[in-house]
């Protein structure tokens, strides 16, 4: 099985997009794309791809077809409802995992996170995308490509990089480069032998402050001033905390009493409310 044959039925699982009907000789669904990049980095290769609109929203063979002619209304939610970019990480032809940004928008509130798949055993996980944008820099760059809408326009937004100025309305876009970066940190995580931790709690104290669990560090080069994750929005102070908080549920700390004591233990001071909702938020919240 090929790397695109793997993508496109991984893809089925994430949006379940075999209910419009569409699929190919092989019975997969139709979401046609373009390949970005493929290259080799330190233990693993890394293939980038992007689902276009074009060859998709009009067209009748794609699982994704919307109509033969499009308002800009529907180019708009196609462009930030369905997933953009989708990454392979292999070794060879072997496909370790596969990584896609998926994008939830409710109102104004647009919430980004990662849909992780290991085809090998089936499992799968989400993990909060910290590259924040209301639409894709590739979808910004196709739809002014596409013409659509003639008075659409890049626009720079002061301290918050750009926008795009689309049916009148400016939505903020999220930056590839940032994006790609930290989908290559996190495939180095995850094929990266985990390292025995006999002991979670002294684990935890040794990494918390200038450590692999200090999120304040993760996040310090971040210029947006807030996160939105699962319909919250949270200040960078207290998404570090709600990160730590996700983090040390995974080594085994579900309590978030016992988890609150030991934060505040490490720091030497005491959380205030917003940061104790933010921790309890990430103790509650779905890990792998």
């Amino acid at each position: 099985m090929t790397i695109k044959q793997i993508a496109i039925i991984l893809l089925a699982i994430f949006i379940q997009i075999s209910a419009y009907g569409q699929t190919d000789k092989n019975g997969n669904p139709v979401f046609n794309s373009e390949l970005i990049s493929e290259e080799k980095l330190d233990s693993f290769e890394l293939t980038s791809s992007y689902y276009t609109i074009d060859n998709n929203i009009s067209n009748a063979g794609s699982s994704v077809y919307v109509s033969d002619k499009p308002t800009l209304t529907e180019y708009l939610k196609f462009a930030r409802d369905l997933p953009s970019n989708v990454f392979i990480i292999h070794q060879g032809k072997r496909v370790l995992i596969m990584i896609m940004l998926m994008q939830k928008n409710e109102d104004s509130k647009t919430t980004l996170s990662y849909n992780i798949v290991n085809p090998n055993n089936g499992k799968s996980m989400q993990a909060p995308c910290n590259v924040w944008g209301e639409i894709s820099e590739r979808r910004s760059d196709e739809l002014l490509k596409l013409k659509v809408d003639p008075t659409a326009k890049i626009i720079d937004l002061p301290n918050r990089g750009k926008g795009i100025q689309f049916d009148g309305i400016v939505y903020r876009i999220q930056p590839y480069d940032k994006l790609k970066a930290e989908i290559i940190e996190i495939a180095k995580q995850l094929t990266t032998p985990e390292e025995e931790i006999k002991d979670p709690i002294e684990y935890i104290k040794k990494e918390t402050i200038g450590g692999k669990l200090d999120f304040n560090k993760v996040l310090e080069k971040e210029t947006q001033s807030l996160f939105l994750y699962d319909g919250v929005a949270y200040n960078k102070k207290d998404f570090a905390i709600y990160l730590w908080g996700k983090k040390v549920k995974m080594l085994g700390i579900s309590s978030s009493k016992e988890a609150v004591r030991l934060w505040e233990e490490i720091n030497s001071s005491t959380l205030t409310e917003p940061e104790e909702k933010a921790l309890v938020s990430g103790i509650d919240s779905k890990t792998k």
